[in-house]
């Protein structure tokens, strides 16, 4: 059952989230321009800002500022109703799976990396989240295990059982985009400089995600996605 600070978690944070998203939105800008134009741009802006503040609300309490997947979950709810605006103005799926992989770059391009991935300190903070997230103290966090290094092929590993975002769409009946939605870490891993690679990921229909990050490795541009392991074809 949750409590009262938790139901108000998101509301009492909405200017901070409407400001969150007006950014992302900006951040965005010339992409969107250049698929749209600017009129078409200027009806975007409003409109998808209207659906996002609508559906705040609805936004899972997973730990508020405890819990690192609340940002996570945040961005990924931001990004929703700009999907669904794109598939409303009738673009196929790999238009809105491009349009969107440009935003990413665009977004990590000026979002920087605030911690080092593979510091002593991380990953150790990562192992405790993983033993945590067994707990599954809020049905709608991320659950998952901590991978060790295979001394070869990876620096570390993270299998995720359940998924948040997986989860939050779902709920709004916008399974179908999460394909595209995942591979806004493999743009993040290109954009920051380390590898990342998985076989599966939940929002493509498979058990779970096995994410494995490599130190001084490389991530190539995922998009078009078609020859990802991970990706089946919508």
């Amino acid at each position: 059952m949750t409590t009262e600070k938790e139901n108000n978690y998101y509301l009492k944070k909405k200017r901070i989230l409407l400001r969150t998203f007006d950014a992302a939105l900006t951040m965005g800008k010339n992409v969107l321009v250049a698929y749209f134009g600017e009129s078409k741009y200027n009806e975007l802006s409003t409109t998808v800002r209207n659906e996002f503040e609508i559906i705040i609300p609805q936004i899972p309490y997973i730990g508020g500022d405890d819990n690192p997947g609340t940002e996570s979950l945040i961005f990924n709810v931001i990004l929703l109703p700009l999907l669904q605006f794109f598939e409303k103005e009738g673009l196929d799926y790999y238009e809105i799976g491009k349009v969107t992989y440009d935003l990413f770059e665009a977004f990590y391009k000026v979002i920087l990396l605030k911690d080092n991935i593979f510091s002593e300190e991380f990953i150790n903070g990562e192992k405790e989240r993983a033993k945590n997230s067994k707990l599954c103290k809020y049905a709608d966090d991320w659950v998952f295990d901590f991978i060790k290094s295979d001394g070869k092929n990876f620096t570390f590993g993270m299998d995720y059982s359940e998924c948040g975002v997986h989860k939050f769409y779902k709920a709004q009946g916008a399974e179908h985009f999460m394909p595209i939605v995942c591979i806004a870490d493999l743009a993040q891993a290109q954009a920051y400089g380390y590898g990342l690679y998985r076989t599966q990921t939940i929002g493509n229909g498979a058990p779970l995600c096995d994410f494995r990050y490599v130190k001084n490795g490389s991530t190539p541009r995922a998009w078009p996605p078609d020859n990802l392991p991970e990706f089946k074809k919508k």
